[in-house]
């Protein structure tokens, strides 16, 4: 063989691999988890998240599941094709996020907003990930729930990397 078809091949077979990896990330989409408070339970919340293609999404509603399981909710982090996205009978709150994709909200999650039955006295907030700093993908999602008759406390836009913000005060927002 010659030395470029052995690099094609290689390149082939990384590429397939990648592929693959992105894929199987996609698939968080599917999952949920519960997280328990070590202490009391002090309240319920669902974090409902479109991991988007960088998964950037699910990153940061994992760091505000953390932070809402540490001051004593039971919490249940959903991907947004979970079948426990739907089940929101018995939270007291509910997030909702987002990848932005040219400014606006994953069709997914509008469709999931579009679709919801939430049950009274429910706290909402909606958040969004992406590379631009305006809040106009919240927006979309505020507007969509406000069709339905339902107040969002609190509306964020997030950067693109998870690790760089610290996430309790739009947590502390929605316990107000």
């Amino acid at each position: 063989m010659t030395v470029l078809k052995i690099i094609g091949i290689l390149l082939a077979i990384m590429m397939v691999a990648a592929a693959g990896v992105w894929l199987f990330s996609l698939s968080g989409s599917y999952n949920a988890e519960t997280l328990k408070p070590d202490g009391a339970v002090t309240g319920k919340a669902m974090i409902v998240y479109d991991p988007g293609l960088s998964g950037n999404t699910k990153n940061v509603a994992s760091l505000m599941a953390n932070d809402l399981r540490a001051k004593g909710y039971d919490v249940v982090l959903a991907g947004l094709k979970s079948s426990d996205a739907s089940k929101l009978s018995g939270y007291g709150i509910l997030i909702v996020g987002s990848p932005t994709y040219g400014g606006k909200p994953s069709g997914t999650i509008n469709s999931y907003l579009e679709g919801l039955n939430l049950p009274e006295n429910i706290t909402v907030g909606v958040y969004s990930t992406g590379g631009r700093d305006n809040n106009d993908s919240n927006q979309f999602m505020v507007d969509i729930l406000k069709n339905s008759s339902v107040r969002v406390e609190v509306s964020e836009k997030f950067g693109s990397s998870a690790d760089k913000v610290d996430y309790s005060n739009f947590i502390s927002q929605i316990l107000t």
